[in-house]
């Protein structure tokens, strides 16, 4: 033990205790960086604090001047110095195989060189170029439980002599103790991360469904009232609520001057503005619904746009001002909001993007008020009201499963069910909307699609959902024939909306006269042709067949044929649907056979997504 201790046998028993008590000192020092080490896992430190705290005591144990710690990158193909000890430290990148510390990652191996210019691996220019000389170098791999790579811990220049294999044996177990502490960490950070974003997952699910239950409210309303200044003042006042403004707005364009109208407002001196026109083109409102585009002004002391006459009439003089557009048929307006609640935050992407959704509802509800009060036109009115009758016809299917998620919310207690629920009433309600605009573009001529990139497995299998809830208790098994599961382009709100009209169409069909009892089945097939790439969908029925002297005339609007309550436009909507696609369409019918075949050409893969 003596010899062990740099002792000879003639030591004084005074010398062997300082020896014993040096050696002691030592230990009690190595197990203080073991202990060090293991304790930074649980002591909220970031991973360089880590990194430097595992270098300090590397540097303090085996007695030497410096330490690098370098990490091996995403890829594990480069060795990061993460920490570097010294006056002239820097990041250092090295390949892995590159210098002492890549031959190290690369071999997984300890390397002890006593003499480090001795040896062809290693590259002395920092050296040169920092004046610091390296004597000795002492480098060992961390490894994960896995036995993978970490990265390497270099020491440098042992204050007395070469390294031995005793600073060896420590520097490799310290390694692996700092391997596990940082991997640890890295654990840490990663479920610290992942749970801020179930947070804010959940917070925007939380959000969505406060925005879906305004945007609930305001269709309700919309639907309910009986005159336009009625249904204007219900929406404005549930606007306002949802986007948590203070105060708002309606103005509506006057024909033939086209002066900005006040038609109804919420906040302030409100009653005052009843009636008042600003001149066309003139004030916030007027720039937004000349240009078609949102407007948010956060300071409106700096806007040339502000009319500050206005402000003063109404007695409210807001700080920041939030417009949309709104537009339809044979008119067009803005929708007003003013300050956030509190007037203290700004309104924000998300307050314009549920204005715009909400000026949607505005939109369309102020169209379908002014095509009601029409009736002095019989002839448009008569037109007017068998399209209305389709919509209120086509929104069947979409408010069937709303109904259905409704009550399945009511009583379900997973917060993740009720999540999706949620989602899936979102969807319908974008089907509404999507319904709503496609119906009255029927009506008018217009051409508009939407066409993005569809996954036809996840569309088509929701698809069936849909049309399985819509058709629930009519005996009616639906199934699906997916040939094809790949991306596809088109106009998947329409697409949607063409199936759901054949579905029902067969569905009437199979209850006439001449079908057969208990039911019968509605069977989707979606293929793609091999020669141009296009997408066919057939919807095929085992109903009674269409009979032979209308089957020429099936897509004609307004065409039905022994069905009660039958508009005759879901066949006319299909029909367009498919031409606005550039696609075409035919039928093969016979008594326990019907089948509608749609053909979709995919025109150019690498076209962006948007309007057409």
């Amino acid at each position: 033990m003596d010899e062990a201790y740099g002792h000879s046998a003639r030591s004084t028993p005074s010398e062997e205790i300082a020896g014993l008590r040096e050696a002691l000192a030592i230990e009690h020092a190595r197990l203080q960086a073991f202990q060090d080490i293991g304790a930074a896992a649980g002591a909220m430190l970031s991973l360089d604090e880590i990194l430097e705290l595992v270098a300090d005591r590397m540097t303090q144990v085996l007695e030497a001047e410096r330490s690098t710690i370098y990490l091996l990158d995403d890829t594990g193909r480069q060795l990061v110095s993460r920490v570097a000890q010294g006056e002239h430290s820097r990041e250092i990148r090295l390949a892995v195989g590159e210098g002492l510390a890549g031959a190290v990652a690369r071999t997984g191996h300890a390397l002890n060189i006593p003499d480090a210019y001795s040896d062809p691996r290693f590259d002395r220019t920092w050296d040169d170029v920092t004046g610091y000389r390296t004597r000795n170098v002492l480098c060992v791999p961390m490894k994960n439980r896995l036995g993978r790579p970490l990265g390497v811990v270099q020491v440098l220049n042992r204050l007395h002599g070469p390294f031995t294999p005793d600073d060896e044996a420590m520097a490799s177990a310290l390694a692996a103790q700092a391997a596990v502490t940082i991997e640890n960490n890295k654990f840490f950070v990663a479920t610290i991360q992942k749970n801020m974003e179930l947070l804010e997952t959940k917070q925007q699910l939380e959000k969505n469904v406060r925005e879906l239950e305004s945007l609930m409210q305001i269709a309700t309303v919309s639907a309910g009232a009986e005159r336009l200044e009625d249904l204007l003042h219900g929406v404005l006042a549930r606007a306002v609520r949802a986007v948590d403004a203070e105060a708002g707005a309606i103005l509506i364009a006057v024909r033939p001057s086209m002066d900005m109208e006040f038609r109804c407002a919420v906040g302030g001196a409100a009653e005052s503005l009843k009636r008042l026109r600003v001149p066309a083109g003139t004030g916030i409102c007027g720039q937004v619904t000349r240009e078609r585009a949102p407007r948010v002004v956060n300071d409106v002391r700096h806007d040339a746009q502000y009319q500050r006459d206005v402000a003063a009439l109404s007695g409210y003089h807001p700080r920041s001002i939030l417009a949309v557009p709104l537009w339809w048929e044979d008119g067009e307006g803005a929708l007003e909001l003013l300050d956030k609640h509190g007037g203290r935050e700004p309104f924000s992407d998300d307050d314009v993007r549920l204005a715009e959704a909400i000026a949607s509802h505005i939109s369309t509800a102020i169209q379908l008020a002014n095509a009601r009060a029409q009736k002095d036109k019989q002839e448009r009115l008569s037109t007017i009201g068998q399209l209305l009758s389709g919509v209120l016809h086509d929104l069947k299917a979409p408010l069937t499963v709303i109904g259905g998620y409704v009550r399945e919310l009511v009583d379900e207690p997973d917060r993740e069910t009720r999540d999706r629920f949620a989602h899936s009433v979102m969807r319908q309600l974008e089907q509404v909307n999507a319904m709503t605009r496609e119906t009255l573009a029927f009506a008018r001529g217009d051409r508009s699609l939407w066409v993005r990139k569809v996954y036809l497995k996840s569309f088509f299998e929701e698809l069936r959902d849909q049309v399985a809830r819509e058709l629930d208790g009519k005996g009616i098994r639906i199934e699906l024939e997916l040939l094809d599961r790949g991306v596809a382009r088109f106009d998947q709100h329409k697409v949607q909306r063409a199936v759901h009209n054949l579905a029902r169409n067969a569905a009437e069909a199979i209850g006439l006269p001449g079908s057969r009892r208990g039911g019968g089945t509605f069977t989707i097939r979606v293929e793609r042709r091999a020669d141009d790439g296009a997408v066919l969908i057939g919807c095929r029925d085992d109903g009674p067949g269409i009979p032979e002297e209308i089957r020429e005339r099936i897509f004609e609007s307004f065409m039905s044929h022994g069905k009660e309550g039958g508009t005759g436009l879901g066949l006319a909507i299909v029909r367009k649907v498919v031409d606005d696609h550039g696609g075409s369409i035919d039928v093969e019918s016979q008594p326990g056979r019907t089948e509608f075949r749609m053909v979709l050409p995919q025109h150019d893969e690498a076209a962006a997504d948007g309007p057409s």
